[in-house]
């Protein structure tokens, strides 16, 4: 009786390890929304801005430059774009669902 115990107390460990990580792995997911995926890569435009064009005081950068829109192939969830004022080509970001971001770039309107 003892014996049979023990030979099912791996097959157990494994339910429960994969068990846990399903559950960690499904809050982690859900607390990733677009409000939370558009703060973070305005903040990350902002950044960019200063390394790329100058400080953002100078320029008149800020967040509220950027607007989410729904992404346009089956890996991209959001694209965040941010236009900054002066004419500057606008940078874009491309998130994943998991709030990872798949590309950045620069383009002006006429690229888009």
């Amino acid at each position: 009786m003892n014996l049979r115990w023990m030979l099912f107390a791996p097959f157990v460990m494994l339910i429960l390890i994969a068990g846990y990580t399903g559950i960690k792995l499904s809050i982690e997911r859900q607390n990733v929304t677009e409000g939370t995926v558009i703060e973070f890569y305005a903040k990350q435009y902002l950044a960019d801005h200063t390394a790329q064009i100058g400080p953002i005081e100078q320029a008149g950068a800020a967040v509220t430059d950027c607007v989410g829109v729904p992404g346009q192939t089956g890996a991209i969830w959001v694209e965040v774009q941010c236009t900054p004022p002066g004419g500057e080509p606008a940078f874009y970001y491309g998130i994943n669902r998991n709030g990872g971001m798949e590309y950045a770039a620069r383009r002006t309107l006429e690229d888009s």
